[in-house]
């Protein structure tokens, strides 16, 4: 498996530093790299990389522009936003226009390299630092602990139970199931088995759908 990565940043000194970091990992190749969004877009239709490394803002937010630009003529590429901003609206944005990755520049080579495996696999990726932000969008944040006396659903035919809907949750924030598992203090295989319910009765077939639609069904409730 080779991952096909293109780099979009206006600071020369970042796409340096990514083209150095990813270099040297041998899963993944660099076909091209780029400081604006127009030349983004047709370096995209050029080289159709299978991930789009995007800041999100090249000259006054075309990050975003460009992104859905692309993902309207390459729909197989996956975007993932790397940045510094952790504001709402940005975040809001890119996941409207597609991004399948919210992840800031802090982030280790390691994670990075880890991030972009994963949404190259088809999962959906935000980052921790920035999670919170986005689900007070579409629920008021809760103790995981506390899941079972706060959270319900939005659609009564969907029935989590409480384990159910903290391991929702948890997936919801890009957790690994390695992650659940030392959370919840569950077994991996029982985290697996949940996650196959899950997935069962919301209909869908993967963490992203998952992810997608969960956070779509997931409310507080206000009493």
């Amino acid at each position: 498996m080779q991952i096909k990565i293109m780099i979009v940043d206006d600071h020369t000194l970042i796409r340096e530093g990514l083209i150095y970091i990813l270099s040297t990992c041998e899963d993944i190749v660099l076909v091209d790299n780029c400081g604006c969004a127009e030349e983004a877009y047709r370096l995209s239709l050029l080289t159709k990389p299978d991930i789009i490394l995007m800041d999100i803002k090249l000259d006054k937010c075309k990050g975003i522009e460009a992104t859905r630009q692309i993902l309207k003529d390459l729909p197989e590429t996956k975007i993932i936003f790397l940045t510094i901003f952790e504001d709402t609206e940005f975040i809001k944005h890119a996941l409207e226009a597609g991004a399948a990755g919210y992840v800031l520049k802090h982030v280790s080579r390691d994670k990075l390299i880890d991030i972009i495996k994963r949404v190259y696999r088809g999962e959906r990726i935000i980052d921790p630092a920035v999670f919170k932000q986005i689900v007070d969008d579409y629920i008021k944040l809760t103790n995981p602990s506390n899941l079972d006396q706060e959270v319900e659903t939005m659609d009564q035919t969907i029935e989590l139970t409480p384990r159910e809907q903290e391991i929702l949750y948890q997936l919801i924030k890009g957790m690994t199931n390695k992650e659940i598992s030392a959370s919840t203090h569950l077994a991996i295989d029982t985290v697996k088995t949940h996650l196959r319910n899950i997935f069962r009765k919301l209909g869908v077939k993967n963490r992203s759908q998952a992810t997608t639609k969960g956070m779509k069904l997931l409310k507080v409730s206000s009493k």
